[in-house]
């Protein structure tokens, strides 16, 4: 059984410094200033680096709306408005977007496995229903590979960081309390079509310790306190430190250890390697591990995986910002590292 390989380019924060790019891209678009041939999406810029694989069948896009996309269409240019992605994440657009996802993998992809490259990671719930559906929860294993943890509720999670000088994301200040790329975890766990004890998470930079720091702001004990709450239900948290600690090839062999021979979907967040040679992420609010560190992970995961017995169930990367990943002469090794990423966890897939 091979993998159907599509894209899926929700792309509706409402940040201003995002939808500021993407107004700069238009109007550049709309005088010629830029080639109007320029790629998407990440499926456009990352399906070519793994398509030459066996058992790879590209399957195209699940068009959501061009307005909506990291680069919109000219005609888009009165949609691309602050407070029409605040509307659209208000109203519940990213959970739709999922369910309409979750349809599109059960009709069209399955039986074949998914090979997922999208824009906001909170799309990656709706390939997880699909699989859990399938394969029923207590079957399905997933191993997110991200530097935050996107269960913790997003007012939360922005009282903490304004509560920290250094911290203060005006991304996160701005995302509305819903179904979205920080909260997507949280929603698929409560509605259990992924159980606690089946879900491991490597790479959060963000991960407040178990104890109080003399001088932490006000809202830290809250965030403590939501984030721990998920591991005492039973989810495997593997910070970026303790992968410093330990390093990658025992954080993957713990992965399996909690997981076992379940098939796993497997889920990137190219955010986990920010940093001076992972630049064109979607938050760059935290640094991750090296791209080398990204590249050891996925060879340690392809072996323990391998010898546990587990089936590849699906992969996806996610969180790329195409307008950051194409720039002519750039030393930015984002493509690179995430298909290098992918072409490991994907090579000698049974």
């Amino acid at each position: 059984m091979g993998f159907a390989a599509f894209g899926c380019s929700l792309d509706a924060l409402d940040a201003p410094e995002k939808v500021a790019m993407k107004s700069a891209y238009l109007a550049a678009l709309s005088r010629g200033i830029i080639d109007e041939d320029l790629a998407r999406d990440p499926y456009d810029l990352l399906v070519g680096k793994v398509a030459d694989m066996e058992g790879i069948t590209p399957l195209g896009r699940l068009e959501l709306g061009t307005w909506l996309e990291p680069r919109p269409a000219v005609g888009d240019i009165d949609l691309v408005r602050e407070r029409l992605y605040r509307e659209f994440l208000d109203c519940g657009g990213a959970r739709e977007a999922a369910d309409r996802l979750r349809e599109f993998v059960s009709t069209r992809v399955l039986p074949s496995r998914p090979l997922m490259f999208g824009v906001d990671h909170s799309l990656t719930g709706g390939v997880i229903e699909a699989l859990s559906r399938e394969l029923g929860a207590a079957g399905l294993a997933v191993i997110v590979l991200d530097s935050h943890f996107d269960a913790v509720p997003t007012s939360i999670r922005r009282k903490a960081a304004m509560s920290q000088a250094e911290a203060g994301s005006a991304s996160l200040d701005t995302l509305p309390e819903s179904y979205n790329c920080g909260t997507w975890l949280a929603s698929l766990l409560e509605s259990k079509a992924l159980l606690p004890e089946n879900l491991v998470v490597i790479g959060p930079s963000d991960h407040p310790g178990y104890g109080g720091e003399p001088g932490e702001g006000d809202g830290i004990p809250a965030y403590r306190e939501s984030y721990l709450s998920f591991e005492e239900l039973g989810v495997k948290v593997i910070p970026k430190r303790t992968i410093r600690e330990i390093g990658v090839g025992d954080a993957a062999r713990e992965a399996f250890e909690r997981i076992g021979k379940k098939p796993v979907y497997i889920s990137l967040d190219a955010d986990l390697g920010a940093g001076r040679e992972v630049r064109a992420v979607r938050f760059l609010d935290t640094l991750g591990l090296s791209a080398e560190e990204m590249l050891g992970l996925a060879a340690a995961l392809a072996l323990q995986r391998n010898e546990a017995g587990s089936v590849l169930a699906g992969l996806d990367v996610m969180e790329i910002d195409v307008h950051l990943a194409d720039l002519p002469g750039s030393e930015d090794r984002t493509l690179d590292t995430c298909a290098a990423v992918a072409r490991t966890l994907l090579k000698d897939v049974d």
